[in-house]
């Protein structure tokens, strides 16, 4: 599944639903985690965690991403998502939100090993289910914990670790330390995934080329650029810069408004487009403008003559 080269999607709240996995995996994505979802929420049947479950052919094999902080908890949300259709769990150890925080899951793990084993255990108990886990470098500047985290998945048989190489307090402030990432994953006993500042594809290329490992995991870079995964692929593999024309652009992004009207219906498919259009337009020709005028529209009908307007 993980080769040295895999381009993956990161899961990302409100981003990396559905519509937009389909959009980057037709653009080359090798692999797509879909949104956080609650470990516990699935347990005790939240119809919203659920229906993040819903697997989508385009989108195989499917990646789930828990968060919880309870091991028997996470190992029956885990049945659950796979029963339902996954093929693969992640595991959140890494997420700086306050109110993942709080709940003593995502990056608050980094904090309490112990616990983090005690799920990992859980998850490798017979039958054994395929995990992957996300973790930071750290909390902070005084605790580097990556090593131990890579020993921990490597012992209890994950079939990758993925790291955003900064610390939990970083939040996404300053940089991410790929050179400590490297250093770490140096001789892994499993798949290393980095993440984190990949914005373009010259900076994709030279972390895929670093051998320690074994791909990167893209995040806020695709945010209105599903094709970023095409552009670093073309680089690459034929060394040619590429990039869509107007019309591919318009067509994706008229095709990821069908997408989410489809998934969500009018109203709410229509605020979650205008998150996406501002991302879209950005950077063009009187995108304030344009940006404006997309937030007042309530119709699907409506923002499709701005988008053809935008492109003439």
């Amino acid at each position: 599944m993980f080769s040295q080269k895999t381009i993956i999607l990161a899961p990302m709240a409100g981003i990396s639903d559905r519509p937009f996995r389909r959009l980057c995996r037709s653009f080359d994505a090798d692999l797509a985690v879909s949104e956080m979802v609650s470990a516990k929420g699935l347990v005790y049947g939240d119809h919203k965690s659920k229906f993040f479950l819903f697997p989508d052919e385009s989108d195989k094999p499917h990646w789930v991403q828990l968060f919880g902080s309870e091991p028997e908890i996470i190992r029956e949300a885990a049945q659950i998502a796979l029963e339902a259709g996954a093929d693969l769990i992640d595991i959140n150890m890494g997420c700086p939100v306050r109110k993942v925080i709080k709940t003593g899951a995502g990056a608050a793990l980094l904090r309490e090993p112990e616990r983090a084993l005690k799920i990992i255990q859980a998850l490798d108990r017979a039958p054994a289910i395929p995990y992957t886990i996300k973790v930071r470098c750290g909390w902070d500047s005084n605790s580097n914990v990556l090593e131990y985290f890579i020993n921990l998945a490597a012992t209890y048989n994950a079939r990758a670790l993925i790291c955003h190489p900064r610390t939990a307090k970083m939040m996404f402030s300053g940089s991410a330390n790929w050179e400590q990432l490297f250093s770490a994953a140096e001789n892994a006993p499993l798949p290393i995934i980095g993440s984190g500042d990949i914005s373009d594809p010259q900076t994709a290329i030279k972390y895929l080329g670093n051998p320690n490992l074994s791909g990167i995991m893209l995040g806020r870079g695709t945010f209105g650029r599903p094709w970023f995964f095409r552009e670093i692929k073309k680089l690459l593999e034929k060394g040619e810069s590429w990039s869509p024309d107007a019309k591919l652009k318009r067509e994706t992004i008229l095709k990821h408004g069908d997408l989410l009207r489809s998934e969500y219906g009018e109203k709410t498919g229509l605020l979650l487009y205008r998150k996406h259009l501002s991302w879209y337009i950005k950077g063009i020709h009187d995108a304030a403008k344009f940006r404006k005028e997309i937030f007042t529209l309530t119709s699907f009908t409506d923002i499709k003559k701005v988008v053809d307007n935008l492109f003439q």
